[in-house]
């Protein structure tokens, strides 16, 4: 019998998925909201699967929310659902902003609503971070340079107001560039992994660019230490990176020595962000110092695993 209670939104996501993982392999009892428009209960591993609650409810769906947290009177509430991938978000403000900010405020509303002792851990990104040449700590000047990161830096802030209304525990989590098995957005890494099964010619966007690239499973820990801190009471902001900053040829570079192959990158268009900055970059010395938490997957051990399954179902990275 699973005691502790956990609700997570978009747990059938990408880093959802790891974290529900996780979260079951720590014994607990995990319910999730996701309405499955990218996530799929086929990025839970069958034996986790099965332990697994799965409500299949649109975050914006107030009165579904706060049904769930009713019965489940969950110690800690995982908000991970949003919609991540950057050319969607341009491409289509009003839905990005409806999703994650709007969405972000339904969850709340229903937490308030059941007026539970749940604290919430929220997934941010470092894309709320204003562009520079050093690595950011949390306190570092804040200002998105995409409608993605204004989504993030929006939800930050309703949380920030809703500690203050209630006094919940706040965890925040912002994180850098994640990869790994089962990605349900089509970023570079799933992007260059896919063709290299059936190219050497590979259709890519600017390389030259600098990110920091943080294993899914390294994410997943650092999310459980975030959930287990945010209890205290507070409100707790982490970056949750890996502090090393590659480029995109430096990927390539990986995964050709991973496969014993050389590749040739072609330029493609469609794929350059006009928002790209040219570096993003962690520095984890707080979650290292409170957390006892760093990455620590290298880059090369990350790609062997996200190769054998580099996008969740259905995803497609053409275009």
């Amino acid at each position: 019998m699973r005691d502790r209670r956990v609700v997570v939104t978009g747990g059938a996501g990408f880093v959802g998925a790891a974290l529900c993982t996780r979260l079951v392999h720590e014994d607990w009892s995990v319910s999730v909201i996701d309405d499955c428009r990218l996530g799929t209960p086929a990025n839970w591993p069958s034996d986790v699967a099965s332990e697994i609650d799965h409500l299949k409810i649109d975050i914006r769906d107030g009165e579904g929310v706060e049904g769930v947290l009713r019965a489940v009177q969950p110690e800690i509430v995982y908000h991970l659902a949003a919609i991540h991938f950057i050319p969607l978000c341009d491409a289509q403000p009003a839905q990005a902003i409806d999703v994650n900010v709007t969405g972000t405020q339904r969850i709340l509303d229903a937490c308030a609503r059941v007026s539970s002792d749940s604290s919430i851990v929220f997934t941010s990104s470092g894309a709320v971070y204003a562009p520079s040449s050093n690595a950011h700590i949390e306190t570092s000047a804040v200002g998105p340079t995409d409608v993605y990161g204004h989504t993030k830096l929006w939800g930050e802030q309703l949380l920030r107001l809703h500690h203050l209304k209630t006094e919940a525990g706040i965890g925040v989590a912002r994180l850098f560039n994640v990869f790994g098995p089962g990605e349900t957005n089509p970023h570079f890494i799933p992007a260059v992994l896919v063709q290299v099964k059936v190219a050497d010619t590979l259709q890519l966007g600017n390389l030259t660019t600098r990110r920091d690239y943080v294993f899914t499973d390294d994410v997943a820990e650092a999310l459980s230490l975030i959930g287990a801190n945010a209890g205290t009471g507070g409100l707790l902001t982490f970056n949750v990176g890996s502090e090393r900053a590659l480029s995109g040829e430096d990927v390539l570079d990986a995964v050709a020595t991973l496969l014993g192959r050389r590749f040739s990158p072609a330029i493609d268009s469609r794929r350059v962000r006009p928002s790209d900055r040219q570096l993003l970059l962690s520095d984890c010395t707080h979650a290292r110092e409170r957390l006892g938490w760093s990455a620590r997957t290298s880059l090369a051990d990350g790609l062997e695993v996200a190769l054998a399954r580099p996008l969740a179902q259905g995803v497609d990275v053409s275009g």
